[in-house]
């Protein structure tokens, strides 16, 4: 027990300076790289440069590429909000990276990285370390900023990232089979749609059924027969009243 008292009255005590000469962080990109980002002003040209930069594939599709690409536009996008300037927005962009490297690769729990961007920014406000790090670029304020961003970003969604990188994900194949059936011909013995359904106009120009000649023909000559047998009996009747 007093062993571990005494080793974390020394890792309290540790010279910020030498902390600072034990990390360091890589830098994730060139400077031509954040001077291209830093020239452009719509959002969806800085999301198409950060997918040349992070050679990503099909970010469209792939659900990890398009993570990936929305947590590095959001970061560098809220870098320049705060008019960083490129050595700032360098340092930001190398942070970003530590911290999803940490997570993606390195697997490393969310208490676990909260310890690295703790020691990212030890050093920052001292002016005997200043040039000894890469983030000492920034101010205190802007780095009380830095913190509130990855709390509201990575930190507070850091099980979804967990789960997004580090959890297999299955294959599935979906496939689905409709069976579509078409209405027959408007023929007997299948019946016609409902005339009610439709305005009339269609449904007799294009759907009511054709009656054949050879079934109507019967027809008309019953008709016009007793047509003609009525007329003339009218007719005869008509002459009978007109004679005197």
């Amino acid at each position: 027990m007093a062993t571990q008292e005494k080793n974390g009255t020394e890792r309290q005590d540790e010279d910020p300076a030498d902390q600072l000469e034990n990390f360091s962080i890589g830098e994730f990109l060139s400077p031509s790289q954040i001077n291209a980002l830093m020239e452009v002003e719509d959002v969806d040209e800085i999301q198409r440069l950060m997918e040349g930069c992070l050679n990503v594939e099909d970010p469209e599709t792939n659900l990890k590429e398009a993570v990936l690409v929305d947590y590095y536009v959001s970061g560098f996008c809220w870098g320049k909000e705060r008019n960083f300037n490129l050595q700032q927005l360098s340092g930001l962009m190398g942070l970003l990276h530590l911290l999803m490297e940490n997570l993606q690769d390195k697997r490393l729990s969310l208490e676990e990285n909260i310890l690295q961007l703790a020691r990212a920014l030890t050093g920052i406000g001292h002016s005997v370390l200043k040039d000894k790090g890469k983030l000492t670029v920034f101010n205190v304020d802007q780095a009380k900023d830095i913190i509130s961003y990855f709390k509201i970003s990575l930190f507070q969604h850091y099980r979804l990232y967990e789960c997004m990188f580090t959890v297999p994900r299955d294959q599935m194949v979906v496939g689905t089979e409709q069976i579509i059936e078409i209405a027959e011909p408007a023929q007997a013995p299948f019946p016609v749609p409902l005339e009610e359904g439709i305005p009339y106009e269609i449904f007799s120009k294009f759907l009511s059924l054709p009656v054949p000649k050879e079934d109507t023909e019967p027809v008309e000559v019953e008709i016009n027969e007793k047509l003609r047998v009525q007329e003339e009996a009218f007719t005869s009747k008509i002459e009978n009243l007109q004679k005197p």
